[in-house]
């Protein structure tokens, strides 16, 4: 299994919108690991006018989406 495999596919189960999915597993790990205090911006402006239990992507922020989550049976293998 890739790295961000068990991210992408617990996403999917747990109702993450596939755009996040896909932000949080390709663009938002690479740029923390190259710019931490990117983390620290992104995160503030992620809790602006909600507060999402997961990584949105930068559209879903700007446009204030955020779904609930579903509880995932995968974290119990982790």
């Amino acid at each position: 299994m890739k790295v961000g495999d068990r991210d992408r596919i617990c996403g999917r189960h747990s109702g993450i919108p596939e755009c996040c999915i896909d932000w949080y597993t390709g663009p938002w790990r690479n740029l923390v690991l190259v710019v931490p205090y990117l983390w620290d911006l992104h995160w503030k402006a992620n809790y602006r006018s909600a507060e999402p239990d997961y990584i949105r992507c930068p559209p879903c922020v700007e446009s204030n989406r955020v779904v609930e989550i579903k509880e995932c049976e995968c974290h119990e293998d982790r």
